[in-house]
């Protein structure tokens, strides 16, 4: 979806004195208030014709970034994939057990499965095809990330019925607890997820008595807090860019307790918060060209978005089928 905007002399023209064109006449559907969907990747000419004249432009478009989520549809939740824009929209999975926190990398999904009682970890293809069991343990795995090159699986696994940070290959194999002597029992480790490089991890603990955010070099298993210890509030959901400069993550340290999404800028660790409504705005997550989806509470109702850091204000909405989508993630090619 894009919007359209025609202008004479600087200044916008009503949507209703603009009556647009485009050749060839299938490549775009045209809607109300402005707004356009764009049908295929091929060049396309856009014309915008008023009373007083029309003028054309060249558009060449991209095909929009893949993600997938997990959504409960008729109390059923499982893996999709979608378009940005919101079509194609695939389910991956179909399991009466519960199928959710996807994420993506090198044409396969690892997510967390229910199917077998506890929580587990499976992997399918990106066309659906394949599905695989990766665990097989009686503790709860969960919070899986793939890193960026396919060949590592981040995760969280209960020990002593609290979750700790572990690392594995790919299909499970070499599994290996990443936080021996760090923190205590029974401090909380959550939300692994990779610096592009595929040699370090942001992910959460409450060592400090909340929930912080902190940095880990996996082949020193050095560890380093990503911002000051920030209290009584949380900071969760860490998602690493994919040119590793920045941290976006779900923090309550919003005057009042809402929950917005904020980013951290490295190496300076400047902060900007990204979103500003009433309401509950989190599990962010990265795509390839700068963008963030994440999941935005509407009346109680999940929703998925995605927005441009450079342009926070300008918020869209991933429409999909009528459920429950959550827990959104990019790709990684």
């Amino acid at each position: 979806m894009i919007a359209l905007t025609a202008r004479l002399d600087g200044q916008k023209l009503p949507d209703s004195s603009v009556i647009w064109s485009a050749q060839p006449a299938d490549a775009i559907a045209f809607e109300s208030g402005g707004r356009a969907r764009i049908r295929s990747t091929d060049p396309v000419i856009v014309t915008a014709r008023t009373e007083v004249g029309s003028a054309s432009v060249k558009l060449e478009p991209n095909a929009p970034p893949t993600i997938v989520f997990d959504m409960a549809v008729s109390g059923n939740r499982d893996i999709y994939l979608v378009a940005l824009d919101g079509q194609d929209l695939v389910r991956l999975t179909n399991h009466p057990g519960e199928d959710l926190k996807p994420t993506a990398a090198k044409g396969r999904v690892v997510f967390v499965s229910y199917r077998d009682g506890n929580g587990e970890l499976y992997s399918v293809s990106l066309d659906g095809r394949t599905e695989v069991r990766i665990t097989d343990t009686r503790a709860n795995e969960g919070d899986p990330a793939l890193s960026p090159d396919g060949m590592r699986l981040a995760y969280t696994r209960t020990d002593g019925g609290v979750p700790k940070l572990y690392t594995a290959g790919p299909n499970g194999e070499n599994a290996r607890r990443l936080s021996i002597g760090f923190g205590y029992p029974g401090s909380v480790e959550a939300s692994p997820t990779w610096a592009p490089g595929s040699m370090q991890l942001a992910f959460v603990s409450t060592s400090l008595g909340s929930a912080d955010l902190f940095t880990l070099d996996v082949a020193e298993l050095q560890f380093s807090l990503l911002l000051p210890d920030s209290g009584s509030s949380a900071e969760v959901e860490p998602a690493w860019s994919r040119d590793g400069n920045r941290v976006a993550f779900a923090s309550n340290r919003t005057p009042g307790g809402d929950t917005e999404i904020y980013v951290i800028e490295l190496p300076r660790k400047r902060l900007l918060r990204l979103t500003m409504r009433p309401g509950i705005d989190a599990q962010p997550a990265w795509l390839s060209d700068g963008r963030l989806v994440y999941t935005a509470w509407i009346g109680g109702q999940p929703q998925l978005r995605w927005l441009d850091p450079a342009r926070p204000d300008e918020v869209h909405t991933i429409h999909t089928l009528p459920g429950r989508p959550q827990h959104p993630s990019g790709i990684w090619n």
